[in-house]
């Protein structure tokens, strides 16, 4: 190797201060022109120079430089991750494909979820276009309003309301009931339903994801969808228009006749329901109000539904057939291999845990054995504490603290067989008792040897002179000779095995195990509390999805563009904004020109066991033995799932995630974990399972019973103090209104006035004792 002085430093000497030093520069070798350092940066040719030196001395400097094409040779390379046809081994994609085995066992469905297109043209054509853009606009608002203000649904009555509803809330529902019921299909092999239950307050979104997602070919024996509202005609329609667009909602042509008949008395609106349904009924989902509305409003409950019509627009609904049969209310004795239901557990936020109980009860009675239940809900903090409720009805970890694994639970209220409790003089026998009983049984014994020995008594004679000798007929019992009852030998009792409770639970998603939700605080009141130093987090996911074209109208325009102001009369606050801020302020419904929203939603997915003699007896050996399944390294369900996107820091991933132990745990994967596992951890995200691994764990702690009661009267100060200013409000509401309001503004008063009275509960009733011939609310929005 050759080096020269660098130009400009006589004699091979710099001088910096008064230290001097030689400065030497690397030169090209005309002897080696083929080195590869000649077309490296400069800050790289000296260890290119060592390095091909050594390559050129062992003969390895061409076979390390590469090969030479010519330019009619095409440029092929083998990847190992395709066959030679260039058809991925695995996964979906080339991301997929370098995944590992297990991640990609773990791995949800990440992509962008896409409406299909006929459905999303049918909502934009033939429902949507029949309403007035801006009182669609207005009520959507309105409904998102409400949602941020109570976080429950409300049942939409008039065909405004299920507009606004189909417009603001059905596009993530779909996206998430379809991201639930993907899970289910890919944990479970072979699934495909026969018989369907939908339950939720929109047009039959369970049904319409499943049917995307099980195809054109699917054909259940039996759907039915539950609308939950009483006057759930409206959004009976707009479910009725929206399945029929879908080819395995059409019916068979063989039965044309027969199945006419029964999805037209099906789809009808009817009113006639047996006694014993509707008593059942009153403690479930189907009644959304208070006890003393249904006491009023039974006289005129269906007066304007006798006399609607069956069209919307320009659709006779009366004519359109489908499968799913439309129902208004439960089922009585009716089970089902899958139930879904869509934020539909929790109707009164002050009724919270009774709804969910009563609901969870009622809907667990309809579960098939080997049939799973798909519970969702919105994904804020009342969604996660109403499926955490939900959950912790199914399993009571209470009850099983002890236990590992995701051993099935036995449900005690769904089974045929209730378990037996002992007394409590009967749980505890102590040495004196049995010392007691002994003596006991000697007297007894003694008192007979004696008899033995001295013949019949003085009593015996007596009785026996008097009724005569007893023969056997008459010393047997009364119920012997009785054909309902079985008289066995007196022996050892021996188990029987039918006598087991035959109704279990377990947890298929997104749990890892069955105990108590490390995350679950038990009222959604410690999360309205202003200021503390605890930070609750709950258990969500995330789902993206394509707006459509129906989406983006919704979202075009000042009312949903505009940060809302809470503190004006109108919840919008656009009086207070000129007209020139309006414009500018106008959304075009593609925010940042982006075509695609992200919803969050909390789920649990459950499945029951099958009650056979020898599926019970393996649930009840596995649980006398204290062990968790055998399968839990293998089984998906009991891996970690990540419950936060994970943390990339250099050479590390740090992942929060809901471990088999039931602890929130925060696992470290670092590169020195193995190249495949560094990689794969990089690519997971947020409600993926974890089957890899970890290096290390850092177990978080959960909130203490003694911090409970500090927040218990944070949250009484609270909402004392929310209560009041609301008061202070509805005075200012009351007095706000001058002289010259009504001078200026007098059209504008008359109508805030007039839409308050005529939303208040008094007027509505009112109108409903006059008897109408028209609902005055049909024509809202119109």
């Amino acid at each position: 190797m050759l080096l020269r002085l660098r130009s400009g430093a006589p004699r091979g000497l710099s001088r910096r201060g008064n230290r001097r030093f030689v400065v030497f520069a690397p030169v090209r070798n005309p002897q080696a022109e083929d080195l590869p350092f000649n077309q490296r940066r400069h800050s790289e040719t000296f260890g290119q120079i060592v390095r091909s030196d050594r390559l050129k001395k062992d003969d390895q400097l061409e076979a390390d430089s590469g090969r030479v094409f010519d330019r009619d040779t095409p440029y092929v390379t083998h990847s190992p991750f395709r066959d030679s046809d260039g058809v991925l081994f695995k996964g979906k994609n080339a991301k997929e494909a370098r995944l590992h085995d297990l991640t990609l066992r773990g791995r949800v469905d990440q992509n962008v979820t896409k409406l299909p297109y006929e459905i999303a043209r049918t909502i934009n054509r033939e429902i949507l276009a029949h309403t007035a853009p801006d009182r669609l606009r207005e009520k959507a608002a309105l409904l998102y309003q409400a949602l941020g203000k109570d976080q429950i649904q409300k049942a939409p009555e008039t065909g405004l309301e299920a507009d606004a509803h189909i417009a603001a809330l059905f596009l993530q529902d779909y996206a998430h009931a379809r991201q639930v019921l993907l899970e289910i299909q890919n944990r479970t092999p072979g699934f495909s339903p026969r018989k369907v239950l939908d339950v939720g307050y929109g047009p039959a979104v369970g049904m319409v994801a499943l049917n995307e997602i099980m195809g054109d070919d699917y054909s259940p024996e039996e759907t039915e969808s539950y609308i939950i509202g009483r006057r759930n005609s409206e959004m009976k329609k707009r479910a009725k228009i929206i399945l029929s667009r879908q080819v395995s909602e059409q019916p068979k042509e063989e039965n044309d006749d027969e199945e006419t008949q029964e999805n037209e008395e099906a789809n009808t609106v009817t009113e006639m329901e047996s006694e014993t349904e509707t008593a059942m009924e009153a403690k479930t989902v189907t009644e959304m109000e208070s006890e003393s509305d249904i006491e009023t409003e039974s006289e005129t409950e269906h007066e304007f539904e006798q006399n609607e019509d069956s069209e919307l627009g320009s659709i006779d609904t009366s004519a359109i057939r489908i499968r799913t049969k439309l129902r208004n209310t439960l089922p009585m004795a009716k089970q089902y291999d899958l139930i879904i239901v869509n934020r539909a557990l929790l109707t009164r936020e002050y009724s919270f845990p009774r709804d969910i109980d009563i609901n969870i009860h009622s809907i667990l009675r309809l579960l098939s054995p080997g049939g799973h239940l798909a519970l969702i809900e919105r994904g804020n903090a009342l969604g996660f504490e109403t499926i955490a409720r939900a959950r912790q009805v199914m399993l009571r970890p209470e009850s099983y603290q002890t236990e590992h694994g995701k051993i099935p639970r036995p449900y005690i209220k769904g089974s045929s067989i209730k378990p037996q409790k002992l007394r409590n003089e009967d749980q505890m026998i102590s040495d004196e008792d049995v010392e007691f009983e002994k003596k006991m049984l000697r007297e007894l014994e003694e008192e007979e040897n004696e008899e033995e020995a001295g013949g019949v008594s003085d009593f015996e004679k007596q009785i026996i002179a008097e009724h005569g000798q007893a023969t056997d007929e008459e010393l047997k019992f009364e119920f012997e000779d009785n054909e309902n009852f079985e008289m066995s030998e007196v022996g050892a009792a021996e188990a029987d095995p039918k006598a087991a409770m035959d109704y279990h639970i377990s947890i298929v998603a997104p749990c890892p195990h069955h105990r108590k939700c490390p995350l679950q605080l038990g009222d959604p009141k410690y999360y309205k509390i202003p200021s503390h130093k605890h930070r609750f987090n709950f258990c969500s996911f995330s789902k993206t999805i394509e707006r459509p074209k129906f989406t983006m109208e919704l979202k075009r325009g000042k009312r949903l563009a505009t940060s809302w102001d809470k503190t004006a009369e109108d919840g919008f606050g656009l009086g207070n904004i000129s007209k020139k801020a309006l414009r500018d302020l106008e959304g075009s419904g593609r925010p940042g020109g982006n075509n695609t929203e992200v919803g969050n939603y909390s789920y649990v997915v459950a499945q029951r066991s099958f009650n056979d003699e020898e599926t019970v007896r393996r649930i009840d050996q596995e649980r006398r033995s204290q062990e968790a399944n055998p399968s839990k390294m293998t089984d998906v369900g009991s891996w970690p799932r990540i419950i936060e996107n994970p943390k990339k820091v250099k050479n590390n991933v740090k992942m929060n995630v809901c471990a088999p132990s039931g602890n929130i745990e925060t696992w470290q994967v670092p590169k020195s974990l193995g190249k495949q596992e560094f990689h794969d951890a990089r690519k997971a995200e947020r409600g993926d399972s974890w089957g890899l691994g970890k290096k290390s764990v850092i177990v978080k702690s959960s909130i203490s019973e003694e911090a409970k009661k500090k927040l218990d009267v944070l949250a009484r100060t609270q909402r004392k103090s929310a209560l009041k200013e609301e008061r202070k409000k509805q005075w200012k509401k009351l007095v706000s209104a001058s002289e010259e309001d009504f001078d200026s503004k007098v059209d504008e008063l008359a109508d805030e006035l007039a839409t308050a009275v005529e939303s208040s509960k008094k007027y509505k009733l009112q109108g409903k004792r006059a008897k109408f011939d028209v609902d005055p609310r049909k024509y809202d929005g119109k």
